[in-house]
């Protein structure tokens, strides 16, 4: 911020983007992937929010989420499902939970032949259940379905590798657990799907 006050027309036109650029090449070590896989948005949130804006989502699809996840990103998915005249399936993850296989069950409940992506939080915000992820997005790929993973509160907290997880879209923070300045996140879009995607400006 400082450079950037300093002389805003030299930092936005030499400055910027190679300081993203090293950004996004230290994140992709971190996360195994590519660099040229991550975008960096100010929040998880409004990376939900670009994958839901330009999914194509067509009526009579289901998207699907479930009651751990967090409100801002169920609301969004409401929100552009509605628009889409598709719907909302809530799978409905118990808690306390004994089990993670109950967590695996309770998303293979709410599939059905409609479902056409899934929002699943890596660590949920509200419960701080740690999903068995890579498990999920298996499941999902092998319905042909794609997921979203909100992974707001993952880095920092878990070994993150993107590429062995295998999810179309994820997400995640890097002002929560990783300590990075307010407003650092990302959103990684798998190379086949990249086309699709647009940011929100």
């Amino acid at each position: 911020r400082k450079h950037l006050e300093e002389q805003p027309v030299k930092f936005f036109s030499h400055t910027l983007l190679p300081r993203m650029d090293a950004v996004r090449e230290v994140l992709g070590k971190l996360l195994s992937t590519d660099s040229n896989n991550l975008g960096l948005i100010p929040n998880a949130t409004q990376g939900v929010n670009t994958v839901l804006r330009t999914y194509p989502i067509k009526p009579g699809d289901e998207i699907l989420i479930t009651n751990h996840g967090y409100n801002a990103c169920n609301n969004a998915a409401l929100f552009h499902a509605q628009k889409q005249g598709a719907s909302i399936v809530v799978a409905k993850i118990p808690f306390p939970l004994e089990s993670q296989t109950q967590i695996i069950e309770a998303i293979e409940q709410a599939i059905t032949p409609k479902t056409k992506l899934a929002i699943i939080d890596h660590i949920t915000s509200p419960t701080a259940l740690v999903t068995p992820i890579q498990a999920i997005v298996s499941l999902l790929t092998e319905r042909g379905i794609d997921t979203l993973v909100d992974g707001a509160h993952a880095p920092g907290q878990l070994d993150i590798d993107l590429t062995a997880i295998g999810a179309a879209y994820y997400t995640g923070n890097c002002h929560k657990w990783l300590c990075t300045p307010k407003g650092s996140a990302f959103l990684y879009v798998r190379e086949d799907k990249q086309k699709e995607v647009r940011p929100l400006a």
